[in-house]
C-alpha cells in the first residue's frame, strides 16, 4: 500500500494517541510538543525504533492501517477507515449480498458487537443477544476492522453461510456460529389492542415512509378503542434521521425534535414539520439497550417535547451523525461530524438514555414482562393528555 500524503496528514493528528500508547516512558517529552509537528517527529521515531527492534520483520502497511484505527476509533467507535475501494461501495451504497444475518453492530473493547438483534432473523433464531461480542467472521479478527466492513461481511448471497465466533455478554465461554444469510423483509410499524383500551405500537426499524405506517397504525387502534399508548422502540436502530422526526410530528405539534451539533456548520435545529397529529392522549415510551441512533432521537423527542416517560433499559447511545469524507488518494474515512441533542440539550452519545422506570427483562421471554409492565403502567396515567415537559 503506498503511503500517500493524505495518510501522512493524518498522521499528524494521531501521532499523539499513537506515542501515548507505545511511548508511555516518553510522556514528558510529549507533553512538551507544541505544535502537530512535533508530534509527527515523535511518531516517526516510534515508527523507526518499531521497525528496526521489534522481535521480528513487520509490514508499514500494517502498522498504518492499525494507526487509522486506533486513532479514529479513540474518538467514536462508529469511525472508520476505509481503503479506496471500500470507500467507493460505501459512497455508492453497494452491499456485499441482499441477505444477512440480521444484527446492527458497532465496536466495543475493541472488537465489533451486536446492538441489536431482528426479532425471527438467523442470528435471533441462534441466540445472539445484543451486548454480544463477535470476536470473528468467517476466521477473521474483528479488531482488524470496522462496523462498516463487519457489516458488509455479514452479508452475501441468500443461502449463503458465514461462521461468527461470539463472546456472549452472559459469559460461559466463547461460541461458535454458523448462521444461513436470508433476505430479512422490512418489518413496518404494527399494533395491536390489549387490556381492553391500551393500544401498543411496535417499531422494531425505521425505514423510508414509516412515519406514514405509523400514522396508520395508530389510526386504527383509535378506532378500535384505544385511549392510552405505548410505543415500543426495543431493538430499534436505525439511521433514518428524517423520518424519526417525521414520527415524532405525529406526536408533537410544534417545537424542535432535535438538534445536530456540528463544529463547523454550528448547531442545527430539526423542529415538528406540521403534520396532522395522530395522537394526543396518554403514552408511554419502551425502549432497552438494542434501542439506537434514530430511534433515540424518537424516544427523546418525545419524553422532551410531550412529556412521554421512557420505560425500560438504559438505551446504547448512539448519538452522531456520521459523514463519509473522502481522501485525495481515493481512501476515506466513516466520520461522527456532529451529536444528537434532545429538546432539552441533552446528548446521548456513549452512555445512551436512561429511562424514567427501570424495567428489567427481555423481549425474546415468551411472557415479556417489559412489555406488561409498561402496559400496566400507562394504565395508571392519568386520563388527560400529557404537557409538554419543563
Amino acid at each position: 500500500m503506498k503511503i500517500t500524503l493524505d495518510r501522512k496528514v493524518m498522521l499528524l493528528f494521531s501521532a499523539g494517541i499513537i506515542m501515548f500508547t507505545l511511548l508511555g516512558g516518553l510522556m514528558g517529552r510529549v507533553v512538551a510538543v507544541e505544535s502537530p509537528y512535533g508530534y509527527l517527529k515523535l511518531f516517526n521515531e516510534a515508527l523507526y525504533l518499531i521497525v528496526n527492534n521489534y522481535v521480528q520483520p513487520v509490514q508499514i502497511d500494517t502498522l498504518m492501517d492499525g494507526a487509522y484505527r486506533g486513532m479514529l476509533e479513540s474518538l467514536d467507535p462508529g469511525n472508520e477507515y476505509l481503503t479506496a475501494d471500500k470507500y467507493q461501495k460505501a459512497a455508492l451504497g453497494q452491499t456485499a449480498g441482499p441477505a444477512e444475518v440480521g444484527l446492527a453492530i458497532s465496536k466495543r473493547r475493541g472488537y465489533v458487537v451486536v446492538v441489536a438483534v431482528t426479532s425471527k432473523s438467523p442470528a435471533a433464531e441462534a441466540g445472539i443477544r445484543s451486548g454480544d461480542l463477535i470476536i470473528s467472521i468467517d476466521g477473521r479478527s474483528t479488531r482488524q476492522m470496522g462496523p462498516w466492513e463487519a457489516g458488509q461481511l455479514l452479508r452475501g448471497k441468500t443461502g449463503s453461510k458465514t461462521s461468527l465466533v461470539v463472546n456472549p455478554l452472559e459469559g460461559g465461554g466463547r461460541k461458535t456460529f454458523t448462521l444461513v444469510r436470508k433476505a430479512l423483509g422490512m418489518a413496518p410499524p404494527s399494533g395491536a389492542l390489549v387490556a381492553g383500551d391500551v393500544g401498543v405500537v411496535r417499531v422494531a426499524a425505521i425505514h423510508e415512509g414509516d412515519a406514514r405506517r405509523l400514522d396508520q397504525a395508530i389510526s386504527s387502534l383509535r378506532g378500535r378503542g384505544a385511549q392510552r399508548l405505548v410505543l415500543d422502540l426495543r431493538g430499534c436502530v436505525s439511521d433514518a434521521l428524517a423520518e424519526s422526526i417525521g414520527m415524532a410530528s405525529l406526536f408533537i405539534p410544534e417545537g424542535i425534535i432535535v438538534t445536530v451539533t456540528d463544529r463547523y456548520e454550528g448547531d442545527k435545529a430539526y423542529r415538528a414539520d406540521g403534520r396532522r397529529l395522530a395522537w394526543d392522549k396518554p403514552m408511554a415510551v419502551l425502549v432497552d439497550e438494542g434501542t439506537g441512533r434514530a430511534c433515540e432521537v424518537l424516544g427523546a423527542a418525545l419524553r422532551d417535547g410531550l412529556g412521554a416517560p421512557i420505560l425500560g433499559q438504559r438505551t446504547w447511545g448512539l448519538g452522531t451523525q456520521q459523514r463519509l469524507l473522502p481522501m485525495q488518494g481515493g481512501d476515506g474515512v466513516l466520520l461522527a461530524v456532529g451529536k444528537f441533542q434532545s429538546p432539552s440539550g441533552k446528548e446521548w452519545n456513549g452512555k445512551g438514555i436512561e429511562p424514567d422506570l427501570g424495567v428489567e427483562g427481555d423481549e425474546s421471554d415468551p411472557d415479556d414482562p417489559q412489555r406488561q409492565k409498561a402496559i400496566d403502567y400507562v394504565h395508571g396515567l392519568s386520563s388527560t393528555p400529557h404537557r409538554n415537559a419543563a
